[in-house]
């Protein structure tokens, strides 16, 4: 009986089977219970990973919100103009939809053709698949491309990377523009929350910081010099070679100035996806712009945190934000609390739309790869 490929572990040892190898009865059922042994496995620790990073988010709402009058906050909850909000989330998705199609740039440069659609939904997906797993809808994202449109993983994985070091260099851009404007204000955040500072001060000036940094790179070193001859160091010099080059392909693009405006203006769309919100609320629509880009900035230092959706540091990021402003502290979570939860509905929607839509992308024969000519 013809059975699909298999690689399973037993005991130290490896098993594999070919397409088109047959096989006894008694060893496809040891086949199937070794894979669905080994899945479940990899399930546990999905699961247990999804797990531990929410329950670090709710402790957080929990420590954030356990002595505050819960009747208050609903009062100040349905004060807010909801229509509002509304008109908001039209930004968080053209925001998106910017951001896909920065990626087909990426792609297209490396001389790949993929659906401008399977681009953007892919990226619209990404959202709902980080409320399920942090950080997983990156490699979805990733994946869901090189499925259906026979792009090679480690291509669409590259581009993305490249696509995610834009927006963090752009994010960097705000924060620090957000100190230059407006240096008081984190002044007043640290002496607010003195651990904050304490932490990353104490990060430079442990001594495991630099032993760590030391062991890491004699590392390096070693695989590069004593390790050089073997297998594994020969692939990953191969991997970094055709990583260079492609890097090479990207930075030669065309197609930089429209890099440039792509990036300016969906951060533009995710500045006013938030700040809008501010004008939801007697107590913050009269703050400013100004006021709107740093708790904006503060927004991005928590959701990098890896939890679901950036639920809990997101929630302290903002109140704390809010309150050294002059919003009184039920307010500010109140505030937090109500825009936190549309706007992570709305992903929830638009990217379950994404996931359930890349399967009827039209596609035809130019998704693969085309010839590129470098330009210089």
């Amino acid at each position: 009986m013809p059975i699909i490929p298999y690689l399973c572990r037993r005991k130290g040892n490896i098993l594999l089977l070919k397409t088109g190898q047959t096989c006894s009865k008694k060893t496809r059922y040891a086949l199937l219970h070794l894979f669905c042994r080994n899945m479940k496995s990899e399930s546990a620790k999905n699961i247990l990973k999804t797990l531990l990073s929410l329950m670090l988010g709710l402790v957080i709402i929990w420590a954030m919100y356990r002595n505050s009058d819960l009747g208050e906050l609903w009062n100040i909850v349905e004060s807010a103009n909801f229509g509002i909000i509304a008109v908001s989330l039209i930004f968080g998705l053209i925001g998106n939809i910017l951001r896909g199609l920065r990626w087909e740039l990426f792609v297209n440069s490396l001389g790949y053709n993929p659906p401008r659609a399977s681009l953007i939904y892919s990226t619209l997906g990404n959202y709902a698949v980080n409320f399920v797993l942090p950080r997983a809808g990156d490699f979805w994202r990733c994946g869901v491309v090189s499925k259906y449109d026979k792009i090679p993983f480690s291509k669409t994985f590259e581009t993305f990377l490249v696509d995610k070091i834009t927006d963090i260099i752009a994010g960097l851009a705000i924060i620090f523009i957000s100190i230059f404007l407006y240096i008081d204000f984190f002044i007043s955040f640290l002496d607010k929350n003195p651990k904050f500072g304490e932490n990353i001060v104490g990060l430079f000036s442990s001594v495991w910081t630099y032993v760590i940094l030391a062991l890491i790179t004699l590392i390096v070193i070693l695989f590069l010099t004593v390790f050089k001859k073997e297998p594994i160091m020969i692939k990953v010099r191969s991997i970094l070679r055709i990583l260079k080059r492609d890097l090479k392909l990207i930075s030669l693009m065309q197609e930089k100035k429209r890099i440039i405006i792509y990036t300016i203006l969906l951060w533009l769309c995710f500045y006013l996806y938030f700040y809008i919100c501010f004008f939801a609320f007697d107590f913050t629509k009269d703050l400013g712009p100004l006021a709107g880009l740093i708790v904006f900035a503060m927004t991005n230092i928590g959701i990098s945190v890896p939890v679901q959706g950036g639920i809990g540091p997101w929630h302290f990021m903002v109140s704390t934000s809010l309150v050294i402003l002059g919003v009184a502290e039920s307010q500010a979570l109140a505030f937090a609390a109500t825009v936190f939860a549309i706007q992570s509905v709305w992903q929830i929607l638009y990217g379950l739309f994404g996931v359930l839509a890349m399967p009827f992308v039209k596609r035809d024969n130019k998704s693969g790869k085309v010839p590129i000519t470098e330009s210089k």
